[in-house]
């Protein structure tokens, strides 16, 4: 599924790390409340991540949408994400 980031949606800045597997505390809260979409950075992709009644991921590995994730949780989206993509 590809699934493009919906327009207006403001960035709240990395919310979602591969480094250190690190998910900010309240991002969860944050994407829920809606408006807006967090980044997540990895080696091998970078991803926006958005609330849509689940949260939901769009991949881009050198500047192209290769994917969009979903899951009922950022940690599902991370753990997806980097078995798939790196």
């Amino acid at each position: 599924m590809k699934e493009n980031l919906p327009e207006g949606l403001k960035s709240i800045g990395t919310i979602m790390s591969n480094f250190d597997r690190g998910i900010e505390a309240d991002a969860q809260e944050q994407l829920k409340a809606g408006g807006v979409y967090g980044e997540y950075t990895a080696w091998n992709f970078w991803a926006a991540v958005w609330w849509d009644g689940e949260f939901k991921a769009m991949i881009k590995q050198y500047c192209n949408h290769v994917n969009t994730l979903a899951s009922d949780t950022l940690q599902g989206i991370m753990d997806e994400a980097s078995e798939y993509y790196g």
